[in-house]
């Protein structure tokens, strides 16, 4: 019986492309482990070690371009050199396996509160629309909040972003990753311009489709004008509406976005399945959003939202996507790439330590789960 293609090697994009040994990819995974510093720690490396495997993509979690990026306390950075320095322990220790890792680079925009900025100021956005109606609440040191009325950029000021994201690449390869993975997707910042539900900019920034992704296609091009291109991706969610992020026409958007992402031969294109938390909007395709992506999109495309081992097999095997991130499974699996392809079952994950445990060492729920061998040795 021939292997599944989910577990053949997989040349990724871009000049000087990435070569994997398996296409089962560890996506971006918020775990709120960094405390007010955002600086990582031991702990986040050996996180991290512990799911690395020879020739397999790790993508880290969701990592702070800037101190007015941050939504979440105790998500990781990428603004200082303290960050930076901590960031090589874990793409040391992920190497050491014989792995490759990408960083998720995150502007939250309005999905913050100002106990998160510098001096207590408003989180940002395209426009002043709040989050009515979202039923979620802002990470801070201080606990929940609730979500605030952002304010908009000054059309000066996203210049000052597009080079946040230019710096925070640069660190990020200077910190040992093999690329970054922009974050336009899940209702933050690069979404909140591109989805007319929140952007109702007037300036060049605003208005027609193209306008609206402006930002996206502008800090893609700052990141490329210092990283190639094989070490440059991008996240996105169509036809998902979280954090209340909506937009009228989903299919016309996206469908100019990926058409234009085609030109820039990026490593790959990370699209996200809106189930689950990435709720449905009222305009997703019949056949669902990875294949409309496929028929747009001619480059790497990875897909991802809670996926089972045969719909995995399934999507590579039927060329919808070439490679398949798996998240929850991560968590409470760090030899889940073993497992999935020995069809083991796998460790249940508990919700309660996905983020800072409100009690116990940071490790619980983190670093402590076992691996099958381990279990079945019990």
């Amino acid at each position: 019986m021939s292997t599944p293609k989910l577990f053949s090697p997989l040349t990724l994009g871009g000049e000087n492309p990435v070569q994997l040994q398996h296409r089962v990819v560890m996506a971006p995974l918020t775990r709120l482990r960094t405390g007010e510093t955002g600086v990582p720690t031991d702990l986040v490396a050996e996180y991290y070690a512990q799911r690395s495997t020879p020739g397999g993509l790790i993508i880290a979690e969701a990592t702070n371009i800037s101190p007015t990026a941050r939504g979440y306390f105790g998500a990781p950075g990428l603004f200082t050199s303290e960050q930076v320095e901590s960031w090589k322990k874990v793409t040391r220790a992920v190497h050491a396996k014989g792995g490759k890792i990408f960083v998720q680079l995150w502007h939250t925009g309005r999905v913050g509160h100002p106990l998160n900025q510098p001096n207590g100021a408003l989180p940002v956005s395209s426009s002043a629309v709040g989050l009515e109606g979202v039923n979620t609440s802002a990470v801070t040191r201080e606990g929940r909040r609730k979500y605030v009325t952002p304010r908009a950029l000054e059309t000066r000021e996203i210049l000052g972003v597009i080079a946040d994201y230019k710096r925070a690449a640069e660190n990020a390869i200077a910190a040992g990753f093999d690329g970054v993975e922009l974050h336009g997707a899940n209702g933050y910042l690069l979404e909140q311009f591109l989805c007319d539900g929140v952007n109702k900019r007037s300036d060049k920034y605003g208005g027609g489709i193209e306008n609206r992704a402006r930002l996206m296609f502008e800090a893609l091009d700052a990141v490329l004008s210092s990283l190639k291109s094989s070490q440059v991706a991008i996240r996105l969610s169509p036809f998902g509406v979280t954090f209340g992020c909506t937009d009228s026409t989903p299919a016309e958007t996206y469908a100019y976005v990926l058409k234009k992402l085609n030109a820039l031969n990026l490593a790959y294109v990370h699209i996200v399945e809106p189930r689950g938390f990435h709720f449905r909007g009222p305009h997703v395709p019949k056949d669902g959003t990875t294949p409309f992506c496929r028929s747009l999109y001619h480059g790497v495309l990875m897909t991802s939202s809670a996926f089972d081992r045969a719909e995995g097999i399934k999507i590579t095997e039927d060329g919808m996507a070439d490679c398949v991130a798996y998240g929850r499974p991560f968590i409470s699996n760090p030899d889940f790439v073993k497992r999935l392809k020995a069809g083991s079952p796998w460790n249940p994950w508990d919700r309660k330590t996905f983020y800072m445990p409100a009690k116990g060492p940071l490790s619980l729920g983190y670093t402590d789960y076992p691996a099958f061998e381990q279990k079945s040795a019990l």
